[in-house]
């Protein structure tokens, strides 16, 4: 009987060892084996919305620049700023030549001062009586002398071109084929001046044979020189009036935008340079975005979004992408008429940069999948998808088995993954780190 009691007591005493050594064995396996939470990729169009930055750019530039008949200005106002809307014949600016009425002043005084010269010279040779000698003479003297100052006009014209395109004339004069068609004009311009003056030179030569006292030749030489003078002196006076009046306003053209303005009232300004620039009102401005660190494609048509003052949505799209002379890419979202009036108009956009949204949508579907499941970097991504593995004794494990991926885009904690591995269990956010055919187990809460 004892016997009985005894082999009952061992066997109750196996079967609680082989329990607890059951019991322990799984527990130590679930705290040895990594734990992961399992994932699958979903088929869809990868969409975000991206939040950008916008200034307002102007497509085209036109700059204005002023004849002063080569007078300094003295601006007296200025009535535009850029960005402001202007219509043709508007006044943009009101100035004065420097020293407008001192330079007309000595203007007239040598002018008055030749001309009297010239009546004393016609006043002393008053008994002269030019032969039919003399007349040819003079006619041949003053035809050279015309010839030879349009002759010299012409070759400084082609010689600056010359030296601004860094070409020579050939061993015949002639003009190289790289020359541009101004080049082109002015050589042959020249070279007919030659032909003209190499004319009244032969003319000379054949009117220097006539008897012509040295006293005719002065007084006709004189005279020639004193009525040039009077004929420059009243182109000078009549320039620089029509200047005065016309730059007492300067009016736009044409209807457009102004883009920028190099004139300051009360400051003197060179006509040299331009006095301000504008852009056609038919050449639409545009809010330029710099996209150098958007990683995703924005391309034409793309929806785009942007808030007035009083935050009202208003609705446009991308017209057109491109990249700057310093490689940075850009995008231009379209505004019309409508739109810049609605933000305030040109001017109040050019104060401050417009916040834009643009919807970016892809063109086809891919796996989408949480960017925390995506490993790796560079073009070297990939992700651990879960395979059921049978033991030896018929226990079903879970091991991981590394894929590779084509990631096309990561937008918010979201990749898009050219493969379709819809399909695969995808291993991610364990509790330690894991790796290839490594035997994991899932959360179970």
């Amino acid at each position: 009987m004892n016997t009985k009691k005894f082999a009952i007591r061992g066997l109750v005493i196996l079967a609680v060892v082989v329990a607890l050594c059951m019991f322990f064995s799984g527990t130590i396996r679930t705290i040895a084996t990594a734990k992961v939470r399992i994932t699958r990729a979903q088929q869809g169009k990868m969409r975000q919305q991206i939040s950008l930055s916008g200034e307002l750019t102007f497509l085209e530039e036109e700059e204005v620049f002023v004849d002063a008949s080569g007078q300094s200005l003295q601006v007296t106002k200025v009535n535009v700023l850029p960005g402001y809307q202007v219509a043709a014949g508007d006044v943009i600016f009101e100035a004065e030549i420097a020293d407008y009425e001192k330079t007309m002043s000595d203007k007239r005084a040598e002018y008055e001062s030749s001309y009297m010269e010239l009546m004393d010279l016609e006043q002393a040779n008053g008994s002269t009586r030019l032969s039919r000698t003399d007349t040819l003479w003079a006619e041949a003297y003053y035809a050279l002398s015309d010839a030879t100052q349009a002759a010299l006009e012409k070759q400084i014209a082609m010689e600056t071109l010359l030296a601004y395109e860094n070409l020579d004339l050939d061993e015949t004069g002639a003009v190289p084929e790289t020359a541009s068609d101004e080049l082109k004009q002015a050589v042959d311009d020249w070279n007919a001046a030659k032909a003209s003056q190499a004319e009244a030179e032969e003319a000379m030569q054949q009117a220097s044979r006539y008897s012509v006292p040295e006293a005719t030749r002065t007084y006709i030489t004189q005279r020639k020189e004193l009525n040039d003078k009077l004929a420059q002196l009243e182109s000078d006076m009549l320039a620089l009036s029509v200047a005065q009046k016309e730059l007492g306003a300067v009016r736009a053209p044409v209807d457009g935008y102004i883009v920028s303005v190099d004139v300051k009232k009360g400051e003197s300004f060179d006509p040299s340079g331009a006095a301000y620039s504008y852009c056609p009102l038919e050449t639409l401005p545009v809010l330029r975005a710099d996209i150098s660190d958007i990683e995703v494609n924005i391309s034409s048509g793309m929806a785009a979004t942007f808030s007035t003052s009083r935050g009202r949505e208003l609705e446009s799209e991308v017209a057109s992408t491109g990249v700057t002379v310093d490689g940075n890419r850009y995008a231009d979202i379209a505004l019309d008429e409508g739109l810049i009036d609605d933000m305030g108009g040109a001017y109040s956009l050019l104060q401050n940069a417009t916040n834009i949204t643009i919807e970016y949508r892809a063109q086809t579907n891919t796996s989408l999948i949480a960017s925390s499941a995506v490993r790796g970097s560079g073009d070297e991504r990939y992700v651990y998808i879960i395979r059921q593995q049978q033991s030896t004794f018929g226990a079903m494990s879970m091991v991981t088995e590394k894929l590779a991926v084509t990631v096309l885009a990561e937008i918010d904690g979201v990749c898009s993954i050219a493969e379709d591995i819809s399909y695969y269990d995808i291993a991610y956010m364990e509790d330690r780190p894991i790796s290839e055919n490594m035997t994991v187990m899932q959360y179970t809460n």
